[in-house]
């Protein structure tokens, strides 16, 4: 293919993403309007490359693509994905042994965001392209089975497009088992912790805090009232040279309807996502100084967990246990109670890991400490929740099935894909990806022996099926040689000055090196680059 007939329109973006500056200043996609794309040729080829990936993996495991009707279908008739297909199930099942199916479909999606991220680029483009997918089950061992076996397949696929990736198993708001991969991006929105010595990563705001030891050797003193001088508990503390980490922090939650004292250290963070996890609940209102004025008769910066109204349940974070001779508040007028020991002078209900974890911690698992990273996620596998639909088989009993969910946002997979596989120059493409094999260049155009040989590494590469792009444009040398570096094409053939001896440079985009070689080298060289690879 020469050049000078592919729609390359590169242009310049103030999008700070790297995603977006590779394929915009490359000519693979524009911003139409804030979060709309338009994808030009060499990214059709990229994501037509993604999609084939997946394809071949997700048929090798006997998932088949399907085609059903554009998301307006579903606003007009209510009619969703599932229930489309699980009215194919009842006319076409008849019985438990044709099951599981397990199908997807490749369909553009609109982000209904209630809070539009604002210049987060192609990572969170308003309308991408979304693989669904369905398993359909009678059984939840079957449907476990079959999460655990997409795992395999979506891992499979990662690893052929070349993305470095972690998975995260979690519980959504639901209770039901997640598998996300996430890709580390710099424009990612989500915060992950990982760990520097071993595989273990989850969302920051759900990892799991390290509990500390209580110092036993420590002399616990007697617990007295001190006035507060009209400061809260952090101001106290600071003029009594105590560390924040000597500090109880009170907060008095309305959770289902009910009051809770939630404690925790002055140093720590308390996560109110934790806390929703352990009461089962997103119904968690933090009561006001008036709510709390009326329940304990007491105001805000004084609030502790001492005198308190009988039953009162009490949650504090694990953090709070390890406090020796700390300080909290005394449920009276600008009073405090100073070398207070939790479990001696007042109670706790239950202790809890209701804290954010910070960077720097040790991890779980025991290896390392943990450190923040910005990511996506890309795919999800969602375990089937243990609630049946029940279809009506004719001349059968009736069937229950269950259905399993997975998902990949394929715009999102092709953006990190594109930030991975970059330099300070541009893209560099792996081969199966790249929109073409050989990006060759004639550096004069006017120039009879270069533009021979050209014309016949063009017509050999072209014997050989290898795709080629030609730059047969009339710009300068440097001009395309700074293009050929941008568009990432994985083996650069340059024809100038030497053609006449028979002589071109032979550039690998990955590795970054160029070697001379005569013209009865290439195509040697060619295969075995392109074999090794």
């Amino acid at each position: 293919m020469k050049q000078s007939g592919v729609f390359i329109p590169a242009a310049e973006t103030s999008n700070n993403c790297l995603a977006d500056q590779l394929l915009t200043q490359s000519g693979y996609v524009q911003e139409t309007s804030e979060g709309m794309y338009a994808y030009f040729p060499l990214a059709g080829k990229v994501l037509e490359n993604i999609k084939r990936v997946i394809r071949e993996e997700m048929e090798s495991a006997r998932v088949l693509e399907v085609d059903l009707p554009y998301e307006q279908f579903e606003h007009a008739t209510g009619k969703s994905d599932e229930m489309i297909l699980l009215s194919f199930i009842a006319q076409e099942v008849i019985s438990s042994e044709q099951l599981p199916i397990s199908v997807f479909h490749i369909k553009q999606n609109v982000r209904h965001a209630r809070n539009p991220i604002q210049d987060s680029g192609l990572l969170y483009a308003k309308e991408y392209s979304l693989i669904s997918g369905y398993s359909f089950h009678t059984d939840t061992i079957e449907a476990k089975e079959n999460g655990e076996a997409l795992l395999s397949v979506f891992s499979t696929i990662a690893n052929r497009i070349g993305i470095p990736y972690q998975v995260i198993k979690s519980e959504n708001e639901k209770g039901r088992t997640e598998y996300e991969f996430i890709a580390f991006s710099e424009c990612g929105k989500e915060t992950f912790a990982h760990s520097t010595n071993s595989s273990y990563v989850s969302k920051a705001n759900l990892a799991e805090a390290v509990r500390e030891e209580l110092e036993e050797s420590k002399k616990l003193k007697k617990a007295e009232k001190i006035s507060g001088h009209g400061k809260g508990i952090g101001p106290l503390a600071d003029s009594l040279g105590l560390d924040c980490s000597q500090t109880i922090q009170a907060f008095l939650y309305d959770i289902n309807s009910e009051p809770v004292l939630i404690l925790i250290r002055g140093d720590h963070e308390l996560n109110e996502l934790k806390l929703e996890k352990v009461f089962g609940t997103s119904t968690i209102i933090l009561l006001d100084s008036k709510d709390m004025k009326k329940m304990l008769g007491v105001e805000l910066k004084t609030i502790g967990p001492v005198q308190l109204p009988f039953g009162l349940p009490v949650y504090a974070d694990f953090g709070v246990s390890s406090i020796v001779n700390g300080i909290c508040g005394a449920n009276e007028k600008d009073t405090f109670l100073l070398n207070v020991n939790p479990d001696r002078d007042f109670a706790v209900d239950h202790y809890v890991d209701i804290r954010l974890v910070k960077e720097g911690e040790s991890s779980p698992d025991g290896n390392g400490t943990l450190t923040f990273r910005q990511g996506v996620t890309f795919a999800r596998i969602i375990e089937p929740e243990p609630v049946f639909n029940k279809i009506n088989v004719p001349n059968k009993e009736s069937l229950e099935i269950l259905t399993g969910y997975y998902y990949m946002d394929l715009t999102r997979l092709f953006a990190a894909t594109a930030e991975h596989f970059s330099d300070s120059l541009g893209l560099k493409w792996p081969i199966q990806l790249a929109p073409y094999d050989i990006h060759l260049l004639i550096e004069d155009t006017r120039d009879e022996h270069q533009q021979q040989l050209a014309d016949e590494i063009h017509s050999v590469m072209n014997g050989y099926r290898y795709r080629v792009l030609f730059d047969d444009r009339n710009v300068s040398p440097d001009s395309k040689r700074k293009t050929s570096n941008q568009l990432g094409v994985p083996v650069k053939i340059v024809v100038g000055d030497e053609a006449a001896n028979g002589m071109v440079e032979v550039t690998y985009r990955m590795m970054g090196e160029a070697v001379s070689m005569r013209k009865e080298e290439v195509t040697e060289k060619l295969q075995e680059f392109f074999r090794t690879e």
